[in-house]
């Protein structure tokens, strides 16, 4: 798994990886910051805040 800073709480954490049906959630374990959220197949990718910063595909 990787590592990442969160924001919110402000330390290095191991994110963790929550996947429901179509939808992967990357998430901080500590605080429950969302550090990106995207579903397979849609094209759509969510940051932390719920913008819509990028489209593509995500195939798997």
């Amino acid at each position: 798994m990787a590592r990442r800073y969160c924001p919110v709480c402000k330390k290095v954490v191991e994110e963790k990886l929550i996947k429901e049906g179509k939808r992967v959630t990357k998430v901080c374990p500590e605080c429950g910051h969302v550090f990106i959220s995207y579903e397979i197949g849609k094209g759509i990718i969510e940051s932390g805040g719920g913008n819509k910063f990028e489209e593509r595909t995500v195939l798997k």
